[in-house]
């Protein structure tokens, strides 16, 4: 599963205009090296738990209370402009006006 979102939250965390993230099962991903964690409260309501390095702060995993067993990286650390668009994008009501989205993105107003 692969989505981005247009919340205030995502955009001042990803410094962008949306963040950009893909979704695996807890099992599958390893995390290893000093990590710290940050948890917040989302618009939704529900917490959100980000992992970050620290020693550099980037991003490495979140996991959210709304998708339990599902861990989500940040697309940007693989690098690969390959790598899947986004099937949705949630809180497209917060997004800047001037983002147009490629056709077969779905768009969510909130969450």
């Amino acid at each position: 599963m692969v989505h981005a979102c247009s919340c205030l939250d995502c955009q001042r965390q990803s410094g962008s205009a949306f963040s950009y993230s893909a979704f695996f099962p807890t099992a599958a991903v390893t995390v290893s090296g000093e990590v710290r964690s940050w948890r917040r409260t989302s618009d939704s309501g529900r917490w959100q738990e980000t992992d970050f390095c620290a020693t550099c702060g980037g991003g490495l995993v979140s996991r959210l209370e709304a998708l339990p067993g599902l861990v989500c990286v940040p697309v940007g650390g693989f690098a690969d402009p390959d790598f899947q668009a986004p099937e949705t994008l949630y809180w497209a009501s917060k997004r800047h006006r001037w983002l147009d989205l490629p056709a077969g993105i779905k768009t969510v107003e909130t969450q």
